[in-house]
């Protein structure tokens, strides 16, 4: 298996990683490793597609009809 160094991690993250680490029963390196699966792996930072350019700005009344077409 492969290893990681970080270098310059700063006292008060360790601090908190290591009681992260002993709220879930883990060592240290197995919270690290959690950690950095559940970043990866998350299905949100999926590729997004590009944002829609709109013509016109919505207003507030395009999304309340947006909201009442959905209810219907």
């Amino acid at each position: 298996m492969a290893s990681v160094l970080i270098k310059n991690l700063p006292d008060e993250l360790h601090r908190e990683l290591k009681q992260r680490a002993e709220r879930h029963h883990r060592s240290l390196n197995k919270e690290l490793i959690a950690i950095i699966e559940t970043a990866v792996h998350r299905p949100e930072r999926a590729e997004l597609p590009a944002p829609v350019r709109l013509r016109k700005p919505l207003t507030q009344q395009m999304l309340d009809e947006a909201r009442e077409e959905g209810r219907a």
